[in-house]
Order: structure tokens, then C-alpha cells, then sequence
């Protein structure tokens, strides 16, 4: 499917779909149908291009999207027949001209930032020594300072990774190798 993996709510967006079993100029229509965890399905029409299909939203159609993780299904319609031709998760990215604060960060981002700060703090507070204490029957057990390290430098690698990926989707050159040793 030629459609995007993504899409910003309050931005406009077009695309356009070949599906050589399905020519616009053999009568076939696609459509598209997004759905949310939400439970409100947006329906997406394609006009004929050739044989090609575009589909086209305006900054108004996705002005309302909420963001999150949808599926974006893909039909195929043609006189008596219908057949779904594909479906995938896409993403839908919040509308950064209206929200008033947002944390850009990958899922991956957050929790390296999360154990460095954690390694900070449990060095600083000089309790390095206590693996595990018991009060009144519970017991608590604290990671290694190795376990953290080790966690830090697994979620580094996935943050460089992630970077790389992002250079190249906005046009730029990865960094080249990157090495990170824990």
C-alpha cells in the first residue's frame, strides 16, 4: 500500500495508490477506512488518475483526528464487488499548532532518559551498597548498578539506531557508523 505510515492531525496530505489488479480505468474505486481505538471510522475517498488512485485530505479532514495509533484499511470496489487489498498501522501525530506542550521523544528516548536519571540518582544517594532491605514482610530489591549500566547502554544503542532511521526518512545521511560502548 503507497500510503503514508503516518499522518499529522491538522495537516493536509495526498497520495497516490497503483494497484495494477485494480485500474481506475477498468471501473475499480478505491477507498480507504481509518480506524481508531476511539470507535469513530473515517472514511477516505480516491478520485481516478490513469489507472492510479489518489486520495487527498484537506488540513480541515484531519483537523479533528486524535492522535495515536490507527489502522488504515484499503478496499477495492467495483460494480457487485468489493475486496480489502491491504491494511496497516499507521501513526497519527498531533497537531502541533494547536497543542500546548509536547514531548517529542521516542518511547525508547524516554526510557534512557529515565535509567540515566535513575543511575544518577542512585548513585547520589550513596545506598549503591544496598542490594535488597525487608520491612514488615516486604521486600525490596534494587537492580545492580551493572543492570542499570547495562540497560543504558541497550536503549543507547536503540536511540543511535533510531536517529539514523530519522536522518535518512528527512533527507539527511546517517551519522555512519555509529558505536556506542557501556
Amino acid at each position: 500500500m503507497d500510503s503514508p505510515d503516518s499522518f499529522r492531525a491538522g495537516d493536509s496530505v495526498t497520495w497516490t495508490v497503483s494497484l495494477p489488479a485494480f485500474p481506475a480505468s477498468a471501473g475499480w474505486v478505491v477507498s480507504y477506512r481509518l480506524l481508531s481505538p476511539s470507535g469513530v471510522a473515517i472514511d477516505i475517498e480516491t478520485t481516478a488518475d490513469g489507472d492510479d488512485h489518489v486520495a487527498t485530505l484537506t488540513a480541515a479532514d484531519t483537523a479533528s483526528w486524535a492522535a495515536g495509533t490507527a489502522t488504515l484499511v484499503c478496499l477495492a470496489a467495483k460494480t457487485g464487488e468489493r475486496k480489502t487489498v491491504d491494511s496497516k498501522t499507521v501513526s497519527i501525530l498531533p497537531d502541533l499548532a494547536v497543542i500546548g506542550t509536547f514531548d517529542g521523544r521516542s518511547r525508547n528516548k524516554k526510557t534512557l532518559d529515565d535509567l540515566e536519571t535513575a543511575l544518577a540518582a542512585y548513585a547520589s544517594a550513596g545506598q549503591g551498597h544496598i542490594a535488597e532491605y525487608q520491612v514488615a514482610g516486604r521486600v525490596m530489591k534494587f537492580r545492580s548498578v551493572e543492570e542499570i549500566q547495562a540497560l543504558i547502554a541497550h536503549y543507547r544503542r536503540l536511540v543511535i539506531k533510531e536517529n539514523a532511521i530519522m536522518a535518512l526518512a528527512n533527507g539527511g545521511q546517517p551519522p555512519g557508523r555509529c558505536y556506542y560502548r557501556g
